[in-house]
């Protein structure tokens, strides 16, 4: 019984990559007060909340109607991922960047934090673990993502301002190679 909660909750924990996604995280909050950052957090925990329990409740049916791939998710959501590392890399910061009241929900809920490698695993644990395990290792993950995203704020002060700009086109980058990944393993899996 305990072994098959760890075999639920590590591959979701691996999937989640939270210390991945912090980087970008911060570069998306790092401006902002901090009823916004906390809104943002809310928004997009819900909305990876939400986005895997309703993928693993409805998303296998669904999918196959609509004849829809985990290969289809890995290079939509890549394709959003390079547009937004690419363009931040060319650009600059956005100013308007902390304005959007969407980036909680896309892209942090979906597709950073809910990505492909969450949604498909999910639907395996589910398949080989059942709906609790899955359930169970869905909120403790979320609840270690809160507590890592919750705490970037002192990370952005222990840095400064200046170095987490500096560090966050360096990150973009990463994130525009990560994109590409998820691209061609798509494609592979296409293929």
């Amino acid at each position: 019984m305990l072994s098959d909660f760890w075999l639920s909750f590590i591959p979701l924990f691996i999937a989640f990559d939270v210390f991945g996604v912090l980087p970008l995280y911060i570069r998306f909050i790092h401006r902002l007060d901090d009823s916004r950052r906390k809104r943002n957090l809310r928004d997009s925990l819900i909305t990876a909340f939400f986005t895997a329990l309703l993928f693993v409740i409805m998303g296998s049916k669904v999918m196959e109607y609509l004849g829809i791939s985990i290969e289809d998710f890995l290079i939509a959501g890549g394709i959003v991922l390079f547009i937004i590392a690419a363009k931040y890399i060319i650009v600059g910061q956005d100013e308007n960047l902390e304005e959007d009241e969407m980036y909680g929900v896309v892209p942090l809920g979906v597709p950073l934090l809910s990505g492909p490698a969450v949604l498909a695993t999910s639907i395996i644990i589910r398949n080989q673990y059942g709906f609790t395990y899955f359930f169970v290792s869905l909120a403790l993950n979320l609840v270690i993502c809160a507590v890592v995203l919750k705490f970037s704020q002192y990370i952005i002060k222990y840095l400064g301002k200046r170095f987490v700009e500096a560090l966050s086109k360096v990150f973009s980058l990463i994130i525009a190679s990560i994109a590409i990944m998820f691209i061609r393993k798509g494609l592979q899996g296409l293929s």
